[in-house]
């Protein structure tokens, strides 16, 4: 087991699952479920986007149409999961490469918001469904 920090430029392949954390109840205090995620899903959105001219000077564009989320967005209700852009980090400073403090988002710590306001929207429809 290796807790070393891995920082790669270009793209990872994996042939196998990523296990990343930890999930499992007992390492865990304080488990409470997200609140209003409802609210917090609706106050962002899904993009469609081509890095810019910026981007590319940073040497991390490449012009072609992607899909994700804008990290301020994110960071808005979910701050736990917005982080500094491994591009942008020193490695012995840990600081600001650029100074301007680019963000990132761990998209994989998205999906419990998703979950959490999935389950408040069917309550809603439970509700509704009753009340009919």
């Amino acid at each position: 087991y290796n807790s070393a920090n891995l920082a790669v430029t270009g793209g990872i392949t994996a042939t196998a699952d990523i296990i990343a954390f930890l999930s499992d109840m007992r390492l865990k205090t304080n488990v409470t479920p997200i609140p209003s995620a409802l609210d917090k899903v609706k106050a962002i959105s899904g993009y469609t986007y081509n890095t810019n001219e910026l981007a590319a000077t940073l040497g991390v564009g490449d012009n072609s149409e992607h899909v994700g989320v804008i990290a301020q967005e994110i960071q808005s209700v979910l701050p736990q999961v917005v982080k500094a852009a491994p591009f942008d980090i020193d490695p012995i400073t840990h600081a600001s490469k650029s100074g301007e403090n680019y963000l990132t988002v761990q998209y994989d710590k998205i999906v419990p918001l998703l979950i959490q306001a999935i389950k408040e929207l069917s309550a809603e429809v439970d509700s509704l469904k009753r009340s009919n």
